[in-house]
């Protein structure tokens, strides 16, 4: 995670000193980034000094030991160092933090694990069989569907020739891996991804095109019993849903059933396909895998499926396992990593970027930012707004109106855009939103 947050802030200009206790870890991210590293511990406040940090804006500690992340953040603040970050996992912390945060000098605490549960949740309560994400207070949604052969309204065709609602539009197209940025003359093919930007009615127009019903979850089971099955049990079961967990540690189901009164725990291979059946997979509502091991997510999440479970969740961290993703048929796969990075990123840019997406093959990102009077694009209309190759605006909040533009549309000051965006130039889209002397 240090790595990719020192890729992501050195590719938009930052300067950033990585410390490291590992040589070896040091002398790969110099073969890959224009970044000064320093072997030491970072939660020495001599070390600190000695680098000469205190003048830093920023301190992002994510090492694998909670505690040093914290020491790190108080000695940070104590040399001088204006904010800091830090990656704190263990639920008990995460809870006395909430009062005591700002007296160990922490100014953003982030929980990859929590933060998963928190979109698995959220996957597994709106009633729908597909991703989507929200903008604008709710009012936009972005939908991210799969396209079969027996979708004749889409496969096969441009964009232009689809008979798509007004208040939506077809934003990107994943393809074997790749994110494209279409045009109206873009075919879209079977297997394809897209991403559909739109208002609430329109989108659940799209569903209805697609034929995606509406299913509520009652019934839950959980593969992996770390803190990520433990965060998602807690919130599942407390919206009154019947959750399993199935765990192959004694030990930690002893502690998940200490914790979870009114989860099952059972102890077994969540990847014995016997037990699977027992348990009555068939039945199962949804079925969610979040193991320390992509694969084995992968693959019985695609078990699962073949059973009968009508929804299925995945866990995955590596990045280039997303085309996987999309043939293997997953309903939803989840990154920690990247809804964390998309956490940090959005608190370094500041107020004016409301949220951020970073989808998971991590060639895209959608992003919500609010144009700044005096800025380069306030006053232009959307063609001549110095917009790169690579960026798609697909709605436009505006007071209580949700516009998806075309050229002509003149930008005004205080607007709120949600952008689809090759990764490599968002810093400048953000650059056109914000005051000319930024």
């Amino acid at each position: 995670m240090g790595t990719e947050i020192a890729h992501r802030l050195s590719e938009e200009g930052h300067d950033i000193i990585v410390i490291d206790r590992s040589e070896t870890q040091l002398a790969k991210i110099n073969e890959s980034l224009d970044v000064l590293t320093v072997k030491g511990n970072g939660s020495s406040s001599q070390l600190l000094k000695d680098i000469g940090v205190s003048d830093s804006d920023l301190l992002v500690s994510v090492t694998d030991s909670d505690e040093i992340n914290m020491i790190s953040c108080m000695t940070a603040k104590r040399v001088g160092i204006a904010r800091t970050i830090a990656r704190i996992r263990d639920p008990d912390y995460v809870r006395d933090l909430i009062i005591s945060k700002e007296d160990l000098g922490i100014d953003l605490v982030i929980n990859p694990d929590y933060a998963a549960s928190q979109e698995i949740s959220r996957l597994l309560t709106m009633n729908l069989s597909v991703h989507t994400e929200h903008f604008a207070n709710g009012k936009v949604q972005m939908a991210e569907l799969t396209v079969e052969e027996c979708n004749v309204d889409f496969a096969g065709k441009k964009i232009q020739d689809i008979d798509l609602p007004k208040a939506c539009l077809v934003v990107g197209i994943s393809r074997k891996g790749e994110m494209i940025v279409p045009g109206g003359r873009d075919y879209i093919k079977p297997g394809d991804t897209i991403y559909v930007l739109g208002n609430n009615d329109s989108i659940n127009k799209i569903y209805a095109k697609f034929k995606r019903k509406r299913q509520r979850v009652h019934n839950v089971m959980i593969m992996g019993g770390g803190r990520i099955g433990l965060y998602l049990s807690e919130k599942l079961s407390k919206r009154g849903m019947k959750v399993k967990i199935i765990e192959q540690n004694m030990e930690r189901c002893q502690e998940l059933a200490n914790r979870l009164s009114d989860v099952l725990i059972l102890k077994g291979d969540g990847t014995d396909v016997d037990l699977l059946r027992r348990e009555g997979i068939h039945e199962i509502d949804a079925f969610v895998a979040v193991t320390g091991f992509d694969e084995e997510n992968l693959l019985m999440a695609l078990l699962a499926k073949q059973l009968g479970a009508k929804r299925v969740v995945a866990k995955v961290s590596r990045p280039s396992y997303a085309p996987l993703v999309e043939r293997l048929g997953v309903d939803a796969a989840i990154s920690p990593r990247l809804i964390t990075i998309g956490e940090i990123m959005r608190f370094i840019r500041g107020g004016r970027l409301l949220s951020l997406v970073l989808l998971l093959n991590e060639q895209a990102e959608v992003l919500e930012i609010i144009v700044q009077p005096e800025s380069r694009m306030a006053g232009r209309a959307l063609s001549f707004s110095g917009l790169p190759k690579g960026v798609i605006i697909g709605a436009i909040s505006r007071g209580d109106r949700i516009i998806i533009p075309k050229g002509s549309e003149v930008i005004q000051p205080d607007d709120r855009l949600v952008v689809f965006a090759l990764g490599h130039v968002v810093h400048t889209v953000e650059a056109l939103c914000n005051r000319r002397e930024n």
